[in-house]
């Protein structure tokens, strides 16, 4: 619980840095920034909650390569500014309530590739925002730039949307 502190790390801009290194357990109530990648998971021994996180100044927000499909991980409440990206490696992956836009610093990508199965529940997309998935994506109750996401305007989030359905 970072009991709403910032988590600033500096010469960590090497391609595997990360801020906090996830296997299992919470993550909550923190602003991540500074390194390459904010919070990483290179392994999995538990489920992952990350909620009421702000990932800002980074490259890579949420990145995994690492994971089992036993556990999942599940983002809540946060706001994602960057580049988020998962393996699929992971029982599941669910955003909810979560905001993603352009990050700031050296890193502005606004974009996110989802290898797995992944769900965004009640999530936020900023205008230019990407999604490119190599795995199946669900949207439920989503927003484009403060417009309900419909299948008449997916074509502006995901590049790829045979892969994708609203719910």
């Amino acid at each position: 619980d970072g009991n709403g502190n910032t988590l600033t790390v500096t010469n960590a801009n090497g391609t595997w840095d990360c801020a906090v290194n996830a296997k299992g357990g919470t993550i909550k109530n923190l602003t991540v920034k500074g390194a390459f990648r904010g919070i990483f998971m290179g392994a999995a021994d538990g489920d992952v909650y990350i909620d009421n996180v702000v990932i800002d100044n980074v490259c890579y927000t949420f990145n995994s390569d690492g994971g089992s499909k036993e556990f999942g991980v599940y983002i809540s409440n946060s706001t994602l500014n960057g580049w988020t990206s998962h393996s699929d490696v992971h029982k599941e992956v669910v955003y909810t309530n979560c905001n993603f836009g352009r990050g700031t610093g050296g890193y502005k990508y606004a974009y996110c590739r989802p290898y797995g199965t992944t769900r965004f529940v009640g999530c936020e997309f900023e205008a230019g925002y990407k999604i490119d998935p190599l795995g199946a994506v669900t949207f439920e109750n989503c927003t484009l730039d403060g417009v309900a996401l419909t299948s008449e305007n997916l074509a502006t989030l995901v590049t790829n949307t045979a892969k994708a359905t609203i719910k």
